[in-house]
């Protein structure tokens, strides 16, 4: 009987402590808009996240705004923004995901999403108002989230593939003529 119930509790405890499924290596997301940003952000397994805030568009209007343009920064989602996050992923079948959804104008907003794990690798340009649901929630929380998390600039410098034939800054504006 001892025995039997060693057992059990062994493996009770064996797979209690099995690796959890990821549901992605990493996954970039670039976004710019006309007036106001263009950033990268990259989610790793775990819960730390990598932002670069290539233009800031406040900082034109000599109102610097947190993120400064041209500067890195790193921070660490809690447990509910992570779990989030997956959820959001896992509702969105990206084998099924088109690799652009383009409609051509000029203004607004555009976005690029590339996710990994192990060898699948998808890209998805975005710059069009007819996308799948799923992937405009994704878009959304991201914005948002960008906007709550506690910053910390860090001189680490890191490649956002996501940003790779994305867009460019808008240039500065010409000097104002008194």
């Amino acid at each position: 009987m001892k025995r039997q119930l060693f057992i059990i509790l062994f493996l009770t405890l064996l797979l209690s402590c099995s690796e959890k499924e990821r549901d992605f290596d990493s996954l970039e997301y670039s976004y710019g808009d006309t007036f106001s940003t263009v950033y990268s952000i990259k989610f790793t397994e775990n819960d730390t996240v990598y932002l670069r805030e290539h233009w800031n568009g406040f900082e034109m209007l000599g109102t610097p705004k947190i993120p400064k343009e041209k500067t890195n920064y790193f921070a660490v989602l809690s447990e509910g923004q992570r779990n989030q996050l997956t959820e959001l992923v896992r509702t969105i079948d990206f084998n099924e995901i088109n690799p652009e959804y383009y409609q051509d104008y000029e203004d607004g907003s555009s976005y690029q999403i590339i996710i990994k794990k192990d060898s699948f690798k998808k890209t998805v340009f975005v710059h069009s108002d007819s996308i799948p649901q799923k992937l405009e929630r994704l878009s959304k929380w991201i914005n948002e989230i960008k906007n709550t998390l506690k910053l910390i600039e860090t001189s680490s410098q890191l490649e956002y593939e996501s940003m790779n034939g994305f867009m460019s800054p808008p240039p500065p504006p010409p000097p104002m003529r008194r």
